[in-house]
């Protein structure tokens, strides 16, 4: 359902609702609100808040990836990725998965303080929980009566060696600010238009369950995307024969470490500073 109407001259809103029913995963319902105020001809605050979900891919519910390898004495001992209804993710703590959920909103403006300039700036915060991820175990000594009361056949075989299963493993919210300007300009019986566009955002992890993703991966997931982007274009288009544009890319500095070479600490974590990427295009176009 998706409903959106003039409440009055200058008021208007939307709402729109979901509702979707999963086999494995129960029903869920979702909702967007969305709201427009015209205070004046050339300005205007806007408005949303919604709610989202991802169901678990079915590789992540059903995946079964066991592999053998030799160890040291040259016992040979499987490892892999179990499925979390398994009788081994099962004696480890695995429970059902359930849907990824997000809420969402935005709040910003929309002004045109010339009659050839447009500006919009929006500032949103999306927080979404129960995010997937691989539950990792080393099975010990300690872990065969468990896995024996689960049904597993010859359990002490599986002893050192790994059994991970996707769980529902921590919570992320990402906040923000996206600015757009653009202005056009008559030039030589051309249109010459300039757009400025930024973005400055915050990501935060939180809530890491136990055993899945390590301080790594935290951090990358925090710092390896930069915080900064900017993009300035100026093209140019005559209607005709001539168009074209110059674009300047600007990438703020980010941080990583060395991912699945890391000591999973995040102490290996290297810097990058910004840097600026420009684009050039011209298109001639010729009559028959």
């Amino acid at each position: 359902m998706d409903l959106e109407t003039d409440l009055t001259d200058r008021f208007s809103g939307g709402i729109a609702a979901r509702y979707e029913d999963y086999d494995v995963f129960g029903s869920t319902f979702d909702w967007k609100v969305s709201a427009r105020f015209d205070a004046t001809e050339s300005f205007a605050l806007r408005g949303t808040a919604t709610t989202g979900f991802r169901a678990p891919t079915p590789g992540q519910v059903n995946t079964l990836n066991v592999t053998t390898s030799a160890d040291a004495s040259g016992n040979l001992i499987p490892s892999g990725v179990y499925p979390v209804d398994h009788p081994v993710a099962i004696a480890l703590g695995a429970i059902p998965l359930v849907p990824e959920e997000s809420t969402s909103f935005t709040l910003g403006f929309v002004a045109s303080p010339t009659a050839n300039t447009n500006i919009t700036v929006d500032y949103y915060d999306i927080q979404i929980d129960d995010r997937l991820a691989l539950q990792n175990n080393t099975i010990s000594a300690d872990d065969v009566p468990l896995l024996r009361d689960a049904g597993v056949t010859n359990p002490e075989l599986l002893v050192n060696s790994l059994a991970n299963f996707f769980s529902n493993a921590y919570d992320s919210e990402v906040t923000g600010i996206d600015l757009a300007v653009t202005s056009y300009f008559s030039v030589a019986e051309g249109l010459i238009t300039v757009d400025l566009r930024h973005n400055s955002n915050d990501h935060d992890v939180t809530n890491v369950a136990p055993g899945t993703i390590n301080a790594s991966r935290v951090f990358d997931l925090q710092n390896q995307v930069p915080e900064e982007r900017t993009n300035l274009t100026f093209s140019y288009d005559t209607g005709g024969m001539f168009a074209g544009y110059v674009r300047a890319n600007r990438y703020g500095s980010w941080q990583s470490t060395g991912g699945l070479f890391s000591p999973g600490d995040a102490s290996d974590a290297s810097s990058y500073g910004a840097e600026i990427l420009l684009d050039l295009e011209v298109t001639l176009s010729f009559a028959n």
